[in-house]
């Protein structure tokens, strides 16, 4: 991606759905179905419960296993960094969908294989990605990897799947 990856600040996010409403507003997909989601995952036990909300999307992965899950070539990575779907290419088989360990693609009604672009045309413009730009609690980043905080260390939930995602979650130390 340019150098440049998904940051999530746990200690931030408040679970307010400004980031998943934002996508679909400007994805122009219907209410049944989300690019971004944001999960909700309880952790602790009195008296000291905590509630951390993980926001999960495409995180056009280095080593995406729905490139070659995809019969027809219609997955491929762009110069940018971002995994794009070709939908012309796409016969909807389904198999990428299965693919991705992390349910970040879908079904479209028209039978087409969807998913989070990155917001490439306005990164191209060089804004930040939607979720980003629409995330009051600025929990949400797009940034060039050497400028990560340092005053969090990376939760490393995704490390298993060895995809390789361009994201990663900061926790409290």
């Amino acid at each position: 991606m340019s150098g440049h990856i998904f940051t999530v600040d746990l200690g931030r996010c408040t679970g307010c759905f400004a980031c998943a409403v934002a996508c679909q507003d400007r994805a122009g997909i219907s209410d049944d179905v989300s690019w971004l989601r944001v999960s909700c995952h309880e952790k602790g036990a009195f008296p000291q419960p905590q509630i951390v909300y993980r926001v999960i999307h495409c995180f056009h992965c280095a080593n995406p296993s729905c490139i070659p899950a995809c019969p027809t070539d219609a997955i491929a990575r762009q110069s940018d960094g971002l995994v794009q779907i070709d939908p012309k290419a796409c016969i909807g088989c389904g198999a990428c969908v299965e693919a991705c360990p992390f349910g970040a693609i879908y079904l479209s009604a028209e039978g087409k294989a969807a998913k989070c672009d990155g917001c490439e045309d306005e990164v191209a413009q060089g804004q930040e990605p939607t979720c980003v730009r629409a995330c009051p609690m600025r929990a949400l980043d797009y940034a060039p990897v050497i400028e990560t905080p340092i005053r969090r260390a990376p939760d490393k939930i995704f490390d298993e799947h060895n995809q390789e995602p361009a994201v990663i979650y900061w926790v409290f130390e």
